[in-house]
């Protein structure tokens, strides 16, 4: 009979345990989107969107491949490491080309000019769009966090 109530209680903590690693593997895989579309209503609720040309189009980033766009619920430290996968032969990144943004969070968010927010700063409030970035960041923004 222990063995039956061991059993039992290691295979419900093991399904505990599973169900855990699957909710944190995917709500960090949510946490950066690359496949927003052009117009800031694109841009969802609590996120931060960039799109590389004004008035929130989607247009050809460096990369020179399909999309220009990102989004992100958390800080990014360095947008180059935003991708597609490989096999997807889409996207390969949207640093140092974003034009216009949205912030529909809560909180002010703030724009740089390099990785690791180093730079120049950019900031905006809470549920602010800007459809044209001012000139001196405009193509410049490495890397953003909330402030």
């Amino acid at each position: 009979m222990n063995l039956r109530r061991m059993t039992t209680r290691l295979a419900v903590g093991a399904a505990t345990v599973a169900g855990v690693l699957a909710a944190t593997t995917t709500s960090a895989s949510a946490d950066v989107l690359t496949t927003i579309q052009t117009g800031a209503g694109k841009c969802p609720a609590n996120w931060v969107c960039l799109w590389s040309d004004n008035n929130f189009i989607v247009g050809n980033p460096k990369g020179g491949l399909d999309y220009g766009a990102i989004g992100a619920n958390q800080n990014i430290p360095d947008i180059a490491y935003i991708q597609f996968l490989p096999n997807e032969h889409r996207w390969k990144g949207m640093v140092d080309d974003a034009s216009s943004v949205v912030n529909n969070t809560g909180s002010s968010i703030c724009f740089y000019e390099h990785n690791n927010y180093g730079g120049l700063e950019f900031k905006i409030g809470p549920h602010e769009q800007w459809a044209s970035v001012p000139s001196w960041i405009n193509d410049k923004i490495s890397s953003f966090k909330f402030c």
